[in-house]
Order: C-alpha cells, then sequence, then structure tokens
C-alpha cells in the first residue's frame, strides 16, 4: 500500500507538472492559458495519486506512473526542438 501511496504522490507530482507544461508550449499564445493550466495542476495530481491505488500493485503503479513521466519528459525535450 505504501508503495502505491509513494508512486502517487512523487511520481503524480512531477506528471501533473510536466502535462500542464507541455500544454503550455503547445498551445498558441500559451501566456493566456497559464492560470487555467497552473489550477489544473491540483486536479492532476488528485487524480494521479487516486489512480495509483487502482493499480493492482506498487509495481504496477510505479511502472505505469514512470512510463506516462518518461513519455511527458520526453515530449518537453522535445517540443523546442
Amino acid at each position: 500500500m505504501i508503495a502505491r501511496c509513494l508512486a502517487g504522490v512523487l511520481l503524480g507530482f512531477t506528471l501533473a507538472a510536466a502535462l500542464p507544461a507541455l500544454l503550455l508550449g503547445v498551445l498558441p499564445d500559451g501566456g493566456a492559458w497559464l492560470i487555467p493550466l497552473l489550477i489544473l495542476f491540483f486536479p492532476l495530481w488528485t487524480a494521479f495519486m487516486a489512480g495509483a491505488y487502482a493499480a493492482r500493485s506498487g509495481t504496477r503503479a510505479w511502472l505505469a506512473l514512470g512510463g506516462a513521466n518518461a513519455a511527458a519528459f520526453l515530449a518537453l525535450w522535445l517540443l523546442p526542438h
């Protein structure tokens, strides 16, 4: 149970931060979307924490959220290129 909790809190936080940043970089006139995307951070983080408990095991939660983090940060890295 603690593994799922830590996966949701730690990896959910980074994923919830990466997704609005990715949207900010993709949307035209991103500055106009800054406040709504910042507000979106907390519901996303809560959803990822809750989703970690839906996993069958802590390992699966870590793998799922870790893979999503890797994909999100890879997309952020490729965005300016």
